[in-house]
């Protein structure tokens, strides 16, 4: 056996020792034939692969019609194995397998991508692991299902609306309202549509954190449930979608927007519900960054992500408009 050929297929591969000589063996010495032996097989690189933190990636969002709209998280390592050909094409045809699916009828789930993961974590050296997805899909003529993806494909929104006839819900005017509410939910991220519908955990651990503040600020008791009616009407404004102000339209809630173009289309508008996915959120990865340590020591701060300028140039429209 040439040590030589082993060592660069070990090298090219990543695969275990055992494994580089069986594929030498078996394509007879040849070096690319031994390559493309490991990458069918990719088992080895994908075990070896598995334990790793993988909390980059890509959303990708599939419309297939204006009732069904596929949104998938497919998570990697690195930035630079998510800006790869192999893995946009990867994600691509996850999101369109999800709503094939639904059309066949039958469950999703991310075992029926496997063969094709293994293939791209062979390729590009790296965990590869479908995460989440979402299908939203509009039985009622009258619902439509609006989308966003930012354009670094790190955020993605699925909203899912009803029109007062269906004449309005294929109207320019509710479109527009589709994909403005979209963009609304990516740039200011709420938790809920609205008030009633915030999870009680939720609203149970955001008293908590009140009740913090009042004992720290040592606020009477006999005061409490006045001041945390308020604090909690401020925080639906914060984290409700209907109660926010809208991005577009300045000093009013998106609660109004919807009711002024409900009251122009002949009735009213309902928001179902929505889905917003960030790219590796709630995925702990703690990872040495050069820029920031960078930035620590001489006091530059790091560039301006494309999401970042969005939300900030959102932000400070709101400013503006007050």
């Amino acid at each position: 056996m040439n040590n030589d050929l082993l060592r660069e297929l070990r090298n090219l591969t990543a695969a275990g020792m055992k494994d580089c000589k069986d594929a030498l063996e078996e394509a007879g010495g040849d070096l690319q034939k031994a390559v493309d032996i490991i990458k069918v097989k990719g088992l080895n690189i994908v075990s070896a692969r598995a334990g790793k933190v993988a909390a980059e990636g890509l959303i990708d969002i599939v419309s297939f019609a204006p009732s069904r709209v596929s949104m998938v998280e497919v998570n990697c390592q690195t930035d630079f194995v998510a800006n790869s050909q192999d893995f946009r094409v990867f994600v691509h045809n996850t999101g369109i397998r999800l709503a094939a699916c639904a059309e066949e009828g039958h469950p999703f789930s991310a075992d029926l991508m496997e063969a094709k993961r293994q293939e791209v974590v062979a390729t590009t050296k790296e965990n590869v692991v479908v995460r989440r997805w979402w299908l939203e899909e509009a039985m009622d003529p009258k619902v439509r299902v609006f989308s966003y993806l930012h354009s670094n494909q790190k955020i993605g929104v699925l909203i899912t609306m009803s029109a007062p006839s269906e004449i309005a819900a294929d109207s320019p005017e509710f479109k527009a309202l589709g994909e403005d509410l979209a963009m609304q939910i990516c740039a200011m991220n709420p938790l809920a549509v609205s008030p009633e519908r915030i999870s009680p955990d939720e609203t149970e651990r955001q008293k908590a954190i009140f009740e913090t503040q009042l004992k720290e600020e040592n606020k009477p008791e006999k005061m409490w449930d006045k001041i945390l009616q308020g604090k909690f009407s401020k925080w639906y404004k914060d984290v409700c979608l209907l109660e926010q102000e809208s991005v577009v339209v300045a000093k009013t809630t998106v609660k109004q927007v919807i009711a002024n173009l409900g009251t122009k289309l002949g009735g009213d508008i309902e928001v179902i519900n929505f889905v917003r996915c960030q790219v590796g959120e709630g995925i702990a990865n703690k990872k040495d960054d050069l820029a920031e340590e960078v930035a620590k020591m001489t006091g530059i701060t790091r560039a301006e992500t494309p999401t970042d300028a969005f939300i900030r140039h959102v932000a400070d429209k709101m400013k503006g408009a007050s």
